[in-house]
């Protein structure tokens, strides 16, 4: 094998490994940004909760001021005005708890669906850049081959010796 298809080989396996490399960082890209975005929607799962809980406080907070209001007022809170104004206050913190709940419900299924949605681009980053670099080195290697890189020079040697010597016929007959 003469020097130059061992380069071609060389260079082969090389440019196969790092198209590899290539496709094994992109992959760790990708899982690197399903954990960003796993982090980023918990987030804001965390931050819905936080709005129910304030939602609640400020529900009884409402609730509270109500009651003091009517008592001052001698009226009784449990009844009347007072009560329906009690009543609203819970609705709406009602409300505005289901509606942090729901949103740290949509947080939590967005971030699964973006997480898996990234470790699979990364796997099929991972397994297409190896299937490329497969491919790469078996065209390269068959490029070599059909460029006539891997003959045996021994052979090719040993044909042109073998192949009787060529006399010109015109050469002895002009000058």
């Amino acid at each position: 094998m003469n020097f130059f298809a061992i380069l071609q080989v060389a260079s082969a396996i090389g440019s196969a490994f790092a198209n590899r490399q290539q496709a094994a960082a992109m992959k760790a890209y990708y899982d690197a940004q399903a954990d960003v975005s796993r982090l980023q929607y918990e987030s804001k799962r965390i931050e819905a909760k936080e709005q129910g809980v304030e939602a609640l406080k400020n529900s009884n907070r409402a609730i509270a001021a109500i009651v003091a209001k009517a008592a001052a007022g001698g009226v009784l809170s449990t009844s009347g005005s007072a009560l329906l104004g009690q009543t609203i206050s819970l609705a709406e913190g009602a409300r505005d708890l289901r509606t942090s709940q729901l949103n740290q419900s949509i947080f939590s299924n967005m971030g699964a669906v973006d997480f898996q949605n990234l470790k699979a681009a990364g796997d099929a980053k991972l397994q297409t850049g190896t299937l490329g670099a497969l491919a790469g080195l078996g065209t390269d290697l068959t490029s070599g081959y059909m460029g006539g890189l891997f003959t045996d020079l021994s052979k090719e040697t040993a044909k042109q010796s073998n192949m009787k010597s060529y006399t010109n016929p015109i050469k002895g007959l002009i000058g």
